[in-house]
């Protein structure tokens, strides 16, 4: 076998990833006779996997700061086709200084260009000055890695179900399931085992990865990515014990809407609402292993970190951060811009603009109860014990007491 032929077959095998750099043996995608990818101009994409091309090109920095919003303090000649982490880049490399530390530690770095907030006196390092580092950053690593969709058509074994209309371009890969009246737009790629149920909604350019379950009636937008495991519409956790304590089920009678350019991590549930939608707005951002229960609804451009669960009915407003292991009661409202820290029990709504936060260990619920109590009144008594002191005469506390 050729030298390129052994190139193609790492590159079907998905041993050959898309930070490859452009020396590639002749052959091998989109070769000239020098051996190299051409590079007809700057943005032109070139096949690094099979079937998808990618936009990780070379820019020169002249270039990528208008295209990343930065101003650039140095050579807008000098070429960088590679983002990378600050202790790792190297020639033809951009990067970003994340902390204080790694600004003190740039003459050491080899990269072509750094991502900065302010300039740096003294420094022989091409910067790109940006307001958000990190988000100049992102831009850059977009531009550099990011990959141009390529159809990939619909597999054999597609099963759709009477009346469901499929859009142009799609990616459909083997094992996947339609219902009936379904409704799945342009571009849109499904890949192995995804089950979509009766009379649901695909916008366009969504991304659905393997194994994902979207039940009946779900409405999903346009360039939605829903990652592996998740399951979207199962009925809502709802049960109400009869006369002989036994739970009787009420029916979830609702379905669930993911607005566009939402992000679902790995592993979530999103129940369907059980009269009325579940909501996710426009632009939210979901973690893995993430619960949000029946009529929850969370506003434009929240994030919300992993193990999180949102009770039903809960209200979540625009451009929160919901960190790490939060639960909420039900029907809460937490206001828009919001702050909830990791592990924080929200019993009660939450005011615009607030941050929140606090964790306690389990205990007996009653005792809980009555401890909480006496926590919300500390600042009063500690009032009162001021006043106390003063009045006997000074400060009376053991000297044993600070230690």
């Amino acid at each position: 076998m050729s030298l390129a032929g052994i190139w193609q077959m790492c590159v079907s095998s998905g041993l050959v990833d898309n930070l490859c750099r452009a020396d590639y043996p002749p052959g091998a995608g989109e070769a000239s006779q020098s051996g190299k990818l051409k590079h007809d101009h700057i943005g032109q994409g070139r096949v690094c996997r099979a079937g998808v091309q990618s936009a990780y090109v070379m820019y020169k920095l002249g270039q990528l700061s208008g295209a990343i919003s930065a101003e650039l303090i140095g050579d807008p000649d000098a070429e960088v086709d590679r983002a990378r982490p600050f202790d790792s880049a190297g020639d033809r490399d951009v990067t970003f200084a994340a902390t204080p530390d790694c600004l003190e530690r740039m003459a050491e770095s080899a990269a072509t260009a750094v991502i900065v907030k302010q300039a740096q006196p003294g420094t022989a390092r091409n910067l790109l000055v940006a307001a958000s580092p990190k988000l100049a950053f992102a831009r850059a690593v977009a531009l550099l890695h990011g990959q141009a969709r390529t159809p990939g058509g619909v597999s054999a074994d597609l099963v759709v179900g009477n009346g469901s209309t499929l859009g142009d371009e799609l990616s459909i890969f083997p094992r996947v399931t339609i219902g009936r009246d379904s409704k799945i737009g342009d571009r849109v790629t499904l890949h192995p085992g995804v089950s979509i149920g009766d009379r649901c909604t695909i916008g366009d350019d969504t991304v659905v990865h393997p194994n994902v379950s979207i039940y009946d009636g779900s409405v999903i937008g346009s360039r939605v990515v829903i990652h592996s495991g998740t399951v979207i519409g199962a009925d809502g956790f709802s049960f109400v014990p009869d006369e002989q304590g036994r739970q009787v089920k009420l029916l979830q009678l609702g379905w669930v809407v993911i607005e566009d350019d939402c992000e679902v991590g790995a592993n979530c549930a999103v129940d369907r609402g059980g009269f009325g939608p579940t909501v996710l707005r426009r632009g939210v951002k979901l973690d893995n292993l993430i619960q949000v229960g029946h009529n929850t609804e969370i506003g434009e451009d929240t994030v919300v970190a992993a193990l999180t669960g949102f009770s039903g009915g809960t209200q979540v407003g625009r451009r929160c951060v919901i960190a790490g292991q939060v639960g909420t009661n039900q029907h809460i409202i937490v206001g828009d811009s919001a702050v909830i820290t990791a592990r924080t029990g929200v019993t009660k709504s939450v005011k615009p603009g607030a941050i929140m936060g606090g964790m306690m260990p389990a205990q007996d619920y009653n005792d809980w109860r009555r401890a909480h109590a006496i926590y919300k009144r500390l600042p009063e008594i500690s009032r009162r014990l001021s006043r106390v002191e003063k009045l006997v005469g000074g400060d009376k506390r053991d000297p044993g007491d600070s230690q």
